[in-house]
């Protein structure tokens, strides 16, 4: 049921990408809008407990419908519509076209605008800190884990309730943060980053599967030797250069050399990331048919 739930929330979220308007992140947004709303205490808002706060009531009643649908066919269509909820909400595919497409056409300005929305995101990699090439694609890598593999992660080890919880977790900092920066966005940025620390490494191994794993085992090395800045930014840091790693070609004398373009990485990223998702999905299916033959 869990493959199966996974395929039909890819599917859904691929399909309705292209609809006008899809993709805006409006649910969660107005979801704090509300919440903030109907209890307009500053205080309360700035301080750690706003995150109990806004995290309780979805995970609550996901964990709720999770547990109380007994029937499995309404219980495939929760978690499938839960998952295609907690995915993207933009597809990192066609953000990569569109930015694409806009530097063929000479489009700067919208080619920015695309770059800059490619890069918001957790760590070092995140707007305007990191204007090289390489950054950009790492932001990238981040941007696939936290649109997709992230939210993946936890649906299959959590189900719905899982999916929710990272969801809503990888989204908080930022609109705390566009609020005020206080103790609850500092809470929010921790928790993220905890939440995401394992599932962060999975994502980097499975794109140094898809890609040139022995690239990728180099660039782990190499960062585990630097010094490390905290141990939140490490964990986007091993994600992002170990993941760009895998992007390097090998030659016929056996060296390793980066695309020749940025657009040519950009496109390989998006090929990697189709590659990493189908070595997800049969780890996911062998272990359903490990549950089904037990």
């Amino acid at each position: 049921m869990t493959l199966i739930a996974i395929i039909v929330a890819l599917v859904a979220e691929r399909l309705l990408g292209h609809v006008p308007g899809w993709g805006t992140p409006m649910l969660l947004r107005g979801y704090v809008t509300a919440m903030r709303t109907a209890l307009p205490l500053s205080a309360l808002w700035r301080g750690a407990l706003a995150l109990p706060l806004l995290l309780a009531p979805p995970i609550a009643l996901s964990a709720w419908l999770q547990g109380a649908i007994e029937s499995p066919v309404l219980h495939l269509l929760f978690s499938g519509f839960v998952l295609f909820l907690c995915l993207g909400p933009r597809d990192l595919a066609d953000d990569v076209k569109q930015w694409l497409e806009a530097r063929a056409a000479g489009d700067q300005p919208t080619a920015e605008r695309l770059a800059r929305l490619l890069q918001k995101g957790p760590g070092r990699y995140a707007e305007g800190e990191s204007p090289h090439p390489r950054s950009l694609l790492g932001a990238m890598f981040i941007q696939s884990h936290e649109r997709m593999f992230g939210v993946l992660i936890w649906f299959f080890v959590f189900g719905a309730t899982g999916a929710v919880f990272y969801r809503v977790v990888s989204r908080l900092p930022r609109l705390l943060t566009e609020v005020e920066d206080s103790q609850a966005a500092e809470a929010s940025e921790t928790l993220h980053a905890l939440a995401a620390w394992v599932p962060a490494r999975v994502t980097a191994a499975l794109y140094g599967l898809a890609g040139s794993l022995d690239d990728a085992l180099k660039e782990y090395r190499v960062l585990m030797e630097q010094p490390s800045h905290g141990w939140r930014s490490h964990t986007w840091a091993v994600l992002a250069e170990v993941a760009s790693g895998s992007i390097e070609f090998e030659t016929e004398d056996g060296a390793s050399v980066e695309p020749a373009t940025l657009e040519l990485a950009a496109r390989e990223v998006v090929h990697l990331q189709f590659r990493a998702l189908m070595i997800l999905l049969a780890f996911v299916a062998i272990f359903a048919t490990g549950d089904f033959l037990s």
